[in-house]
């Protein structure tokens, strides 16, 4: 048996390699105040985050962050500006401790639960942010 699937010679662990999606339900208080931590401990390289409005008319900005073993914030955006795909990435930086430059960037590593927080935003209103990972 080959570990290669077709004639292009695709690794076979490269086609089972699907997409995760985790889904953060956020709710915001009477202050327009939420902190929602996901279930789940995401493994993997971050490939992007959607955001969905939901029923926010206002503006809410939602920042996105790590929570063990560092707190390390990954993106931020403005729910009611509506939905939107994200693709965050990080800067590449060289084995001396020098960056790669400002074209070099790269997926972020993901090993934490991820928290989705808001400070100030609209009182009472759900939306949603999908962490879409491998």
């Amino acid at each position: 048996m080959s570990i290669y699937t077709n004639s292009v010679n695709v690794p076979r662990i490269q086609l089972l390699n699907f997409p995760i999606f985790e889904m953060i339900t956020v709710t915001t208080d009477t202050s327009g105040n939420a902190s929602v931590t996901s279930d789940r401990t995401l493994f993997g390289e971050l490939i992007g985050i959607y955001y969905d409005d939901g029923d926010v008319t206002t503006s809410t900005t939602a920042v996105v962050s790590t929570v063990t073993p560092i707190v390390y914030q990954i993106d931020s955006y403005d729910v009611n500006s509506n939905d939107t795909l994200h693709l965050p990435r990080q800067l590449v930086v060289k084995t001396d401790g020098s960056t790669a430059g400002t074209d070099a960037f790269d997926k972020i590593p993901l090993c934490s639960k991820i928290t989705v927080a808001v400070t100030g935003g609209q009182a009472s209103k759900t939306f949603y942010v999908y962490i879409v990972y491998r």
